[in-house]
């Protein structure tokens, strides 16, 4: 389903950028891009000092991981 909406055209043009920022995506795809970030940055405000030290442990160890890639 879609659906319009009214923005300023100030808005409409910084998504625009975005968009074009993220390889031409469609200004949907973008919107849809920043609405996922900003619960992403949501949760992790949620997240207490012991559960974010344990978030940031987790992703370093994640980021360790060595994988071999074949074509």
């Amino acid at each position: 389903m879609q659906t319009s909406m009214r923005v300023a055209a100030e808005n409409r043009d910084a998504l625009a950028r975005i968009a074009d920022e993220l390889g031409g995506i469609s200004l949907d795809e973008a919107l849809h891009t920043i609405l996922f970030e900003h619960q992403c940055h949501a949760a992790l405000a949620r997240l207490t000092p012991e559960e974010h030290a344990s978030y940031l442990a987790e992703a370093q160890q994640l980021a360790e991981v060595d994988i071999a890639v074949h074509d």
